[in-house]
């Protein structure tokens, strides 16, 4: 995969998660589809193809909502304590560091809410069809 560039590959981590994520759902739903069906249908729905939609959303939903953290900064205190008395020479030192961290961290972030995405999609697309 080292001569794959960047977009080819977070494109095809994308699409293989994508597909491992719709293959254990199939897999829960068939071998636990009446359990959920009887213990969590006030939650899922009663049919299968509505329990699918409701796994594919909120699975979508996660995955956005965790790369949104993390594009958003959510991590980036943990890089630099805010307390100690030397805080701004550990910011002027570290900055490069801090730039490195944030552009791995954004990118990071955007890969999963693009990941996230195709989940809601295939999620209303079971639902209406």
């Amino acid at each position: 995969m080292k001569n794959i560039s960047g977009w080819k590959k977070a494109i095809i981590m994308i699409a293989f998660f994508n597909v491992l994520v719709v293959f254990i759902d199939f897999v829960v739903l068939s071998f636990y589809g009446i359990q959920i069906k009887e213990t969590l249908g006030w939650i899922f729905g009663s049919e299968d193809k509505t329990i699918l939609s409701n796994f594919l959303f909120f699975e979508g939903a996660l995955t956005i909502g965790i790369g949104a953290l993390l594009a958003g900064g959510f991590a980036e205190n943990k890089l630099t304590p805010t307390k100690s008395p030397s805080t701004h020479y550990s910011v002027e030192k570290l900055s490069k560091h801090r730039t490195e961290f944030r552009q791995e961290q954004i990118s990071t972030g955007l890969l999963l809410m693009l990941a996230g995405l195709p989940l809601i999609v295939m999620s209303v697309l079971s639902f209406i069809t």
